[in-house]
């Protein structure tokens, strides 16, 4: 059990999703057998990403959360580490039965980048927080290779990309005594937590104007109705969030974050 508790079984479930999402959508003709294998690859090196980061913690998570499976002894560090690099070892060889040499390099890169992220720059200034975004926009970019449906495919990557950054401004005003206590210089520690509320409204109107861009390639019923179910909720959030900057509304508006880009998925998927 501890072995699949440290995967994260229902994030990696949506990197699956995710794959799928990026390989059919506006797509009628997809290889199946091709796009099967990108989410087993995408998974699988996205389940090492989690336990990686995970043995690179140890020393965070023993004083902030001891009832983590490393902390508590439930698997010993070495053992982790192992597992991680088989776990990304098995997703590169799922990306080669991909037969797309793009899904290969795709495969090759992710992992490289959530381990170097895992042990760099996980608590840097932008750059940690560039690579999850990265890493979750590519997701959809990887299932529209695997599928020869990137243009598509990259439309969902652009939102999954902005709405994670604007998430992990906020994860990070949410523990800014945590990170500055370990020495990370994340924006929440460099600028405070109402400067990075206000530098995170940079991205949700990228979000809005992307909306506005995509228009002549989504029926007006999609456009409207990512207008009134996406962008308005965001407007929402940012006032409530600007007028009250503490710990508990960050939380509360990183779980509206993640609500309000499944909305999304779901009105582009049921507008195609």
């Amino acid at each position: 059990m501890p072995f699949i508790k440290i995967l994260r079984p229902f994030n990696c479930f949506f990197v699956a999703l995710s794959v799928l999402f990026g390989a059919f959508y506006l797509n009628l003709e997809p290889n199946i057998v091709q796009v099967i294998f990108a989410a087993i690859s995408a998974t699988c090196i996205a389940a090492a990403g989690y336990v990686i980061n995970d043995f690179f913690d140890l020393p965070i998570d023993m004083v902030n959360k001891p009832s983590r499976i490393l902390p508590a002894g439930k698997i010993t560090p070495k053992t982790a580490y192992i597992y991680s690099v088989f776990l990304f070892l098995l997703g590169i060889i799922a990306s080669y039965l991909t037969h797309n040499f793009y899904c290969v390099g795709l495969a090759i890169l992710n992992s490289i980048a959530l381990f170097y992220y895992a042990k760099f720059f996980k608590m840097s200034f932008l750059a940690g927080n560039i690579i999850v975004s990265y890493a979750a926009g590519s997701t959809f970019i990887y299932g529209g290779l695997a599928a020869n449906n990137l243009k598509n495919g990259l439309i969902i990557a652009i939102y999954a990309f902005l709405y994670t950054l604007i998430r992990e401004f906020i994860k990070d005003a949410e523990d800014i005594e945590g990170d500055a206590r370990f020495g990370a210089k994340t924006m929440a520690v460099k600028f405070g937590r109402k400067s990075t509320a206000i530098i995170s409204v940079i991205p949700a109107l990228v979000i809005i104007g992307f909306t506005f861009y995509i228009q002549t390639s989504i029926s007006n019923v999609t456009f409207w109705m990512l207008h009134i179910l996406v962008t308005l909720p965001l407007i929402l959030f940012f006032t409530l969030l600007l007028n009250k900057i503490d710990k508990e509304n960050f939380n509360k508006i990183s779980t509206f974050m993640k609500i309000d880009m499944l909305i999304l998925l779901i009105i582009l998927w049921i507008g195609k």
